[in-house]
């Protein structure tokens, strides 16, 4: 009889990459980094909904703009959660 490992084990992956970017691909990230509206760090939501925004390239102005059930479906979140979102870029004066 073969002996089995249990299937609750973790095992991480680590992945290296071996090159260095180039030096376009600096400037980008760089570019993208500065890009970021820095605004959204003064909302009063979770770091975690400040983060998704980021990556989706909200800035205060979109949040306005689209409203809650576009920024749902941009999102991929409930539509009470993006109304929470909504609710405090709007209740802030920038």
């Amino acid at each position: 009889m073969m002996e089995t490992s249990s299937s609750n084990e973790y095992h991480p992956i680590t992945i290296i990459k071996n090159s260095l970017p180039s030096q376009s691909q600096k400037s980008s990230s760089i570019k993208l980094a500065i890009s970021k509206d820095e605004r959204l760090e003064y909302l009063n939501i979770p770091k975690g909904l400040i983060e998704l925004l980021k990556i989706n390239d909200f800035t205060i102005e979109k949040i306005l703009e689209y409203g809650p059930s576009k920024i749902a479906e941009i999102l991929v979140i409930d539509n009470y959660v993006a109304q929470i979102i909504f609710n405090e870029t709007n209740n802030k004066k920038y």
